[in-house]
């Protein structure tokens, strides 16, 4: 991947695209994406000459570019209009069947919530001075100097300590054909020329992308065939809830193709063609497109001098660490847990160790909560029972039916559940999972129980507004017994 080369420039600053200001920094933050910025606000808070630098010229790395916020835009509103049909036509109301949303119209949404949002970024850096954001693109020198390349200029700077921040890119499978697919940058990036929707795509990879994008093309109207080289899609995700996602892909009318391990892609007739290995041999599926969603991997390229790169991540401490005392790394670049909230809570950690001049802080990585945003949607935090097993850790579980629900009925979303699962002797919540309306919010109160070591009582005891999904988690506590 080539730095500093993206279709369409988000909006900047003028003063961004200037060198930077000083020759030697506290802290120098490489990328400005989550494992970026939330750190960075916090060096500047404490008084620190911080310098950020990153090539788009703001805030918000891959995920606002073309990542979590422009894709849950678009999802959102195919999820409003699929949660009205549901309730309107239940009671004899076709008339929300002649509404329709275009791929056009949900683009427009997402260009405006990106816009809204890098304008606030820029306000953001300028309130967090003496922070400084330059647009351009770092070359790590050594563990304490880095060059800066921008438009025209060239310069480089001392650091006394360094937050690597670089962020992930996509993967492209290595096999012919393979540049004929297209990504999240044509999907979901920011003003993409891909407007238009084909009427078949074909989607690789059956990972937790793959999965939220055959869903939200497949409710407008799509043909979508996954080809997934794993027995199985979600790959790390419990049987239950892959059970429930495979049931619903099937009633969204997806095929998903398993045991499929993908070896060429070639245009044929205006159309695109895939072939893949399958147990009974070689086959072919055709698609207006292809859509490669086969993961990403933590962008590591000019670190190697430093020595802190392994197995193609940087490796670090749960204090954000790595094996240089005066470098720090958050983020997708970590190869952990590589989402943009986890990123948000290494950064911050790591600014906190620095700030303190010693590493008191660690990130628990065990509240953090995962989620799917299929229909409906899938999260999970702390331990499964498959890993509880393992452990050899004694526990009950508790499940709640969604069906049971007053917020879920109202919606006519009723299909799932959310199950806590409870440590035996001690009755702490250490881990849950929800499949549902709205998981992707409940799982967070499951999160700060798992993170507070809250008991099952704790929770059955909690007063939850009613009717919202929330009443859902003291709705499971309170079945708790031994």
């Amino acid at each position: 991947m080539e730095l500093g080369n993206y279709p369409v420039y988000p909006p900047t600053d003028p003063e961004f695209e200037k060198p930077p200001k000083k020759d030697r920094y506290d802290v120098v933050i490489i990328g400005a994406g989550g494992g970026g910025y939330h750190g960075s606000f916090e060096l500047s808070k404490g008084g620190l000459r911080a310098l950020m630098i990153d090539d788009k010229g703001n805030l918000g790395g891959s995920c606002l570019y073309e990542g979590c916020i422009p894709s849950k835009a678009v999802r959102m509103g195919i999820h409003l209009l699929n949660n009205l049909r549901n309730m309107l036509t239940a009671v004899g109301n076709n008339d929300i069947n002649g509404v329709r949303l275009t791929w056009e119209n949900l683009l427009d949404n997402k260009d405006w919530v990106q816009e809204l949002r890098y304008h606030q970024h820029v306000r953001e850096v300028k309130e967090h001075a003496p922070l400084e954001l330059v647009k351009g693109i770092a070359t790590i020198l050594d563990n304490n100097k880095v060059k800066i390349s921008g438009a025209g200029w060239s310069k480089e700077v001392e650091a006394g300590r360094l937050l690597v921040a670089t962020g992930s890119i996509p993967i492209k499978l290595p096999i012919p054909g393979s540049d004929l697919s297209i990504g999240s940058m044509e999907l979901f990036g920011y003003k993409t020329g891909h407007r238009k929707l084909p009427g078949s795509v074909v989607v690789i990879g059956g990972g937790y992308i793959g999965v939220e994008v055959a869903f939200m093309l497949s409710r407008l109207g799509v043909k979508v065939t996954i080809v997934e080289m794993l027995p199985r899609i979600l790959n790390g995700w419990s049987n239950d809830v892959v059970t429930e996602i495979e049931r619903s892909l099937e009633r969204s009318g997806v095929t998903v193709l398993t045991n499929s391990k993908v070896a060429a892609i070639r245009e044929d007739g205006g159309e695109k063609l895939v072939e893949y290995d399958s147990p009974s041999g070689r086959r072919t599926i055709k698609g207006g497109e292809v859509i490669m969603a086969v993961g990403r991997k933590p962008y590591v390229e000019g670190l190697d001098g430093l020595g802190i790169v392994e197995k193609g991540r940087v490796s670090v401490e749960s204090t954000m660490m790595t094996k240089l005392p005066n470098v720090y790394a958050a983020g997708d670049v970590t190869g952990q847990y590589m989402l943009f909230h986890a990123a948000v809570k290494e950064s911050t950690i790591a600014a906190w160790n620095m700030l303190h001049g010693t590493p008191i802080y660690e990130v628990n990585f065990n509240s953090i909560p995962v989620t799917i945003f299929s229909e409906p949607e899938a999260a999970v935090v702390g331990l499964t029972e498959d890993v509880a097993k393992a452990r050899g850790v004694p526990y009950v579980t508790v499940k709640y039916p969604l069906e049971d629900d007053a917020y879920a009925q109202i919606l006519r979303a009723r299909e799932g559940w959310l199950k806590l699962i409870i440590e035996r002797d001690t009755q702490r919540i250490i881990g849950g999972e929800i499949v549902g309306e709205d998981a992707s919010l409940i799982i967070n109160e499951v999160a700060l129980a798992v993170a507070t070591n809250a008991r099952v009582k704790d929770l059955s005891l909690l007063a939850h507004a009613h009717p919202t999904i929330f009443e859902s988690v003291d709705r499971a506590a309170i079945r708790f017994k031994l």
